[in-house]
Formats: C-alpha cells, structure tokens, sequence
C-alpha cells in the first residue's frame, strides 16, 4: 500500500459525489443528502450493512442515532421510481453496438431471519439446499470493451409479499423495462436453462428483440417438418468451426454447428440451434432468433452466450466485496432501496473501469493483488477495493463534500 494524497482523495468522493448528482435529481435536497451519504458509505466500507455505513461517515454524533435515522430515512420507498428513471438516463449513451442484454436470477440467503417482511423460500445456489429468502431478477448490459456488466434492471422479489402475481409477471417487467430503455434499438438477450420457456420466447418476439437460450434437453424443435428432441437433434451435428476461449478461468477446446429450427409456438418464425462440443460431458445446445449466414455469426452468438458468465461474478461482487446476504432490514423496501444502490455502484465503477482514465488507473494501483493488471480480465474486485482503500484514509466523510449553492443577497418586493 502506498500513502494517498489529498488529490486521490479529492478526486475519488468527487466521483461519487458528481454520480449521486445525477442519481438524485428531482428529489428533495434532505432525499439527496441521504443518498450521497449511503453512496459513499459503501463505497468505503465495502459494506450494505447501515451500521458499517453508519462508522464510515465519521459523523461526531452518537453512531447509535446515525444508524436510526439512515434507517428511518431508507424505509420510504417512494424514491425508488425516480432514482431508477434518473439511473437509465445517465446509461443512455453507454449503449453499444449490437448490445447484449444479460438476464438472470440470483437469491439473498436470510436462513436465521425471523422478522424481516415478506421472507420466502429460495433456491440457496451456494449451499444447493432450500433456505428463507428472496429472489431478484436481474437484466444486465454487456460494455462493448472489458465485457463488465452494468446492472439495467434489478428487483428483489418474494412470493409472500402482498399482491405479488407470478415470477413470470415479475420477468415481464423486466423485459419492458428493457425495450423501453433500448428505444427502438434492437437488442440481444443472453439467458440460462432458466428462460426456456415458451412464453419468455413468444414475449420477447413479440417485443421486436432477439435471444440467445440455452435449451433444456427435454424440449422439442421442428427440423424439416418433424418434431425431433433436442439432444437427438444435436447429435446429427459433430461441431465443424473450431474455436478456443475461456470459460470462467478454464481454457476450453470446442466444436460448433448449428441448424435450422423452428419452435412449435413459434411456426412462423425461423431460428437456429448453435450446438457446442467440448464443454462439458454433453453438448451444450443453444437458441437463438439470431440471422446466421457464416461461421462469423455462430462465433458471435457462442460468445454472446459465453459472455453471460460475467452475471456471476456480478452476483459474487454483491455478495463477497459488499457482504449483501449480511444485510438487515425490517422492510422490503429498505432492501430494495439498498439494492439498487449497490447496483448502481457496481455500474459507477465499471464505466470507469470502461473509460479507463488516469484516476482509474491509480485506484486500480491502490488495491493489494498479486496479479499485475496486464493478467487482470473482470477488474472490478480490484477497483472496488482500491476505492475503500483511498477512502479509508478520509476522516472528515462526506458531509463537507456538499455542494454549496450561492444564495442571491438581493431582495425580492411584491
């Protein structure tokens, strides 16, 4: 570690400051200050927890009521529509050519919560056992140069809250969000075994959008007028393209074909199945509305799809760097409040990662690694902790970072 400089420091909560600007605007000036303080409170704690929020504001009142009123002040959940509406606006011009849209769905393990609203039943995907918790869906955009997923639409979800409807009418929201945000750009979305389902396929063609799915084995396709089981059909192709990649940090050797299909629900609508050998003991199968006309664009929907690999680390950044199953909250829209500032966190620092400036540079210096970044592919544990660290030296918080606005001395008559 070396000694940071007033210029690092200033630098750095000027950064948060200036996104929380954004982030923020519209709100009451008291609705604003709350939120540059949370920004900034896990920035340098590395933590969701308000009571490690709460100690890294340096605040000279007593913590016990620091933590109350960033309690009190996060439960109003009202906020939420505008932050996310402001939240898009700043991402517009971050859309890249041919953009993928990853989605997924990950959970928040509560196991020995007893009092927090609306707990439900999730799949634990760490522990592979079933535990109290929740849900959220999550649509994240690929960054054109280091693949960095920007977190577009994330929600935390139960099934035991009052008026929930169905996870289906949970993802549709999503995906609306999503056309809206694209405009009438058409984007690609890259989804797990998880979205295939006919109905995640006729809602985004109905939408004007393409996909890439990976296909569950029991599924059938029709191939030249016959209904044929996907692993049969994947089996009359041996992989002609020949293609070598990364996979989660493990070199892969593989084989790729595809055919033409088509969907029972989807009659009218040509599709392709690109199959993968060589991952795995079985070949992975996946599909996509996707126009191919050369081994050009099979290579482009294999490594669409093998871009949705970078979700999971997002989930592990939220859940390893900023501790998100330690969080506690009485209500679920505290939670949802805290959760979509830490994705909008995580988006701050990628499209920094992505711009890759001078000041980039140095907070990637500032975080211990034994790597050198020439070796470094997913830079964002780097960054996040090269923030902490450089914040860590602050004794004075965020309080005194305010923008002061000048006040005209001249009086008004009527």
């Amino acid at each position: 570690y070396f000694t940071i400089n007033s210029t690092e420091m200033y630098q750095t909560k000027r950064n948060i400051r200036n996104f929380s600007v954004k982030l923020t605007q519209g709100l009451s000036k008291p609705r604003q200050k709350l939120y540059l303080y949370l920004l900034y409170g896990m920035s340098k704690s590395q933590h969701i927890f308000l009571s490690e929020i709460a100690r890294s504001l340096n605040e000279k009142t007593d913590l016990t009521y620091t933590i109350k009123r960033l309690s009190r002040n996060v439960a109003r959940g009202e906020d939420l529509p505008r932050l996310h509406d402001n939240y898009l606006d700043a991402l517009r011009t971050s859309i890249p050519d041919n953009p993928l849209v990853i989605v997924d769905e990950s959970d928040i393990a509560k196991p020995y919560a007893e009092k927090m609203e609306a707990l439900g039943q999730i799949h634990d995907g760490s522990k592979k056992t079933i535990e109290k918790g929740y849900t959220t869906i999550n649509f994240a955009l690929s960054t054109a140069r280091t693949k960095h997923p920007l977190p577009l639409y994330t929600h935390v979800c139960s099934a035991h809250e009052e008026g929930f409807d169905s996870m289906n009418v949970e993802k549709a929201k999503g995906f609306n969000t999503i056309d809206r945000f694209m405009d009438e750009t058409a984007c690609t979305f890259v989804m797990d075994q998880l979205y295939d389902s006919n109905k995640m396929f006729k809602y985004i063609h109905n939408l004007d959008h393409y996909f890439i799915t990976r296909l569950k084995d029991p599924r059938y396709l029709i191939h030249k007028n016959r209904r044929i089981k996907v692993p049969d059909l994947a089996n009359r192709r041996k992989g002609k393209i020949s293609f070598s990649t990364e996979i989660q940090g493990i070199q892969y050797d593989l084989k790729v074909s595809h055919i033409q299909v088509r969907l029972p629900v989807l009659k009218d609508t040509p599709l392709n199945m690109v199959v993968v050998y060589g991952y795995g003991k079985k070949p992975m199968k996946l599909l996509t509305n996707q126009v191919i006309k050369s081994k050009k664009d099979v290579l482009w929907i294999l490594k669409g799809y093998i871009t949705r690999w970078r979700i999971e680390e997002l989930f592990r950044v939220q859940k390893q760097e900023f501790k998100l199953e330690k969080i506690q909250t009485m209500s679920l829209s505290s939670l949802r409040i805290l959760y979509t500032l830490l994705n909008c966190i995580i988006d701050h620092y990628s499209l920094a990662i992505e711009k890759r400036t001078a000041h980039t540079q140095i907070i990637l210096a500032r975080a211990r690694s034994s790597n050198a970044l020439s070796k470094v592919k997913f830079y964002l544990y780097r960054f996040i902790r090269g923030v902490s660290h450089i914040l860590s030296f602050d004794t004075v918080g965020i309080k005194s970072f305010h923008k002061i606005e000048r006040r005209s001395n001249q009086l008004s008559f009527w």
